[in-house]
């Protein structure tokens, strides 16, 4: 399950990073009956109806069929707008410098005991009341 579920949103990914969208693959019943028009209509195979539409032959194919500019309109991957995601990553040179420890060879002792609490001990803190 968790297999599926990260092919999927590869896939989702992948697609919107090249800016497929739903509307796109709504669209694709009329991209196919388009070609299928353009192949009944004037001979063209795939590649040609491709060309004609999405390549180098897509200037000349408008001026030549102006009629048919709203069907060319609702054809899938007709985009208009061009949005790019820019991201600057900008890499300097940052060093840390190493100091090279002094080790010693006497070592001092700091620590000295003191008996707080032996007072304590000694005699009581509770002590019961004396008459005097």
């Amino acid at each position: 399950m968790k297999t599926l579920f990260a092919i999927s949103l590869s896939f989702l990914v992948f697609f919107q990073s090249a800016g497929l969208g739903m509307t796109d693959i709504f669209l694709f019943g009329r991209f196919v009956e388009h070609a299928e028009y353009h192949s009944e209509n004037y001979g063209d195979d795939f590649f040609t109806f491709f060309e004609k539409h999405y390549g180098t032959l897509k200037i000349e194919h408008q001026k030549n069929h102006n009629e048919d500019e709203q069907e060319h309109q609702e054809l899938p991957f007709q985009h208009t707008s061009c949005n790019h995601l820019v991201a600057e990553v900008i890499l300097t040179a940052f060093e840390i410098p190493l100091l090279k420890p002094v080790i010693s060879s006497q070592t001092a002792s700091n620590f000295h005991y003191q008996n707080l609490y032996s007072s304590l001990e000694k005699s009581s803190i509770f002590q019961p009341p004396k008459f005097t």
